[in-house]
């Protein structure tokens, strides 16, 4: 139910007023799918959707839609079925043709069908490079492009960022059992790699320019003195072409999101969507599915590029404890299980150190190496 709050405003002229202010609902719609994804033409095509039910706008989590069907659909009759992963994700790699028109299809475990229509997917050009650029606030990342034939003109780009983070110490050693020993060959705890796809949108468009092109177009800021640029850093910039009221949708959501926070939360302006309910006109969804090929690049960045950044992360309080031989050591991480064995010291002797000081996945992260890396 929507409530009615009275806000006092005290005014100059020392007049008392009210002024009413109604509330937008604050209880879920599970009538109203929201639909995330696009359909990627091409060969190899990585196909990701999510699909969940509207929230609240004070909850903090979508209630994922589980089991629905999601198929591709050509013009020509061609399906291609994408597969659940859970938690409301549905993943695929297709072989899509890119000249036949598609279309999106979800049928929910209720029945309900929901289907875009059929578009012809957008060939998107080629990224002609990523660069990056130290400024004052951190680092920003740029991405560079054009269409030769102007024929693309808005653009969405999305990316993925990983970077490599190390402990202060690099051990060899281990305590088990209630005895320091040497860490078998391979098993590093030293080096860590993160990964993150950040929800910004981001888009652009060359519309009222002579030639489709975009220079300069501000991917993500990395703050200083962030992590991501401790070690080594890359970011993988995906690009794809929308139509022009594709566009208008993701515009869109990018100010409204300016102000709720959070993507696909209730909105306060009204999103279009070409995502329709075939048969239950009282249901509707929220989204855009754009259909296109898509472009990519990724580049490195290493700490030693960056004038004056750090390659630790100066607020960790890392100072060891040096004991002269191993029985006081060994006593010493019975009593204080936080620590760990950082180094050998001479005739015999350990330094140790706090866990997350020597273990570099206290600070998140995987000991496996990308194989991109």
């Amino acid at each position: 139910m929507k409530r009615l709050l009275t806000i006092l405003i005290v005014c100059i002229v020392y007049l008392g007023c009210t002024k009413p202010l109604e509330l937008p609902d604050t209880k879920p719609n599970a009538t109203i799918l929201v639909v995330e994804g696009d359909i990627i033409a091409g060969n190899n095509a990585e196909n990701t959707f999510y699909l969940s039910r509207l929230k609240t706008l004070q909850g903090k989590d979508s209630i994922p839609e589980l089991n629905a069907l999601i198929e591709i659909i050509s013009k020509d009759g061609a399906k291609w079925q994408v597969q659940q992963l859970g938690r409301g994700s549905y993943k695929s790699t297709l072989n899509i043709p890119t000249d036949k028109g598609l279309s999106l299809r979800i049928q929910t475990t209720d029945g309900k069908v929901y289907q875009t229509a059929y578009q012809t997917p957008i060939i998107t050009p080629a990224i002609d490079s990523i660069t990056y650029q130290q400024v004052p606030e951190g680092m920003k990342v740029f991405a560079h492009t054009h269409d030769t034939k102007n024929n693309t003109r808005y653009y969405r780009w999305s990316f993925q960022e990983t970077w490599e983070r190390h402990a202060w110490y690099e051990t060899y050693y281990d305590f088990v059992n209630g005895k320091i020993i040497t860490r078998p060959v391979g098993d590093q705890i030293f080096a860590c790699w993160k990964t993150a796809t950040a929800p910004n949108i981001v888009i652009d468009n060359s519309a009222t320019l002579t030639n489709d092109v975009i220079s300069y177009k501000n991917i993500t800021t990395i703050p200083y003195p962030s992590e991501k640029l401790f070690v080594r850093y890359s970011i993988l910039v995906k690009q794809i072409g929308l139509t022009k009221e594709a566009y208008e949708f993701w515009n869109i959501l990018r100010k409204n999101t300016e102000l709720t926070g959070t993507l696909f939360d209730p909105q306060p302006s009204q999103l279009s969507t070409n995502i329709i309910c075939t048969n239950d006109p009282t249901r509707s969804a929220i989204g855009y599915v754009s259909v296109g090929t898509v472009t990519e690049k990724r580049i490195f960045v290493m700490n030693s590029a960056m004038n004056l950044w750090p390659n630790k992360n100066p607020d960790e309080i890392c100072d060891p404890v040096e004991l002269p031989n191993a029985a006081q050591a060994e006593a010493f991480l019975k009593t204080y299980p936080s620590y760990a064995v950082a180094y050998v010291i001479t005739q015999g002797g350990y330094g140790l150190a706090m866990k997350q000081c020597v273990d570099c996945r206290f600070s998140g992260g995987t000991i496996v190496k990308p194989s991109f890396w």
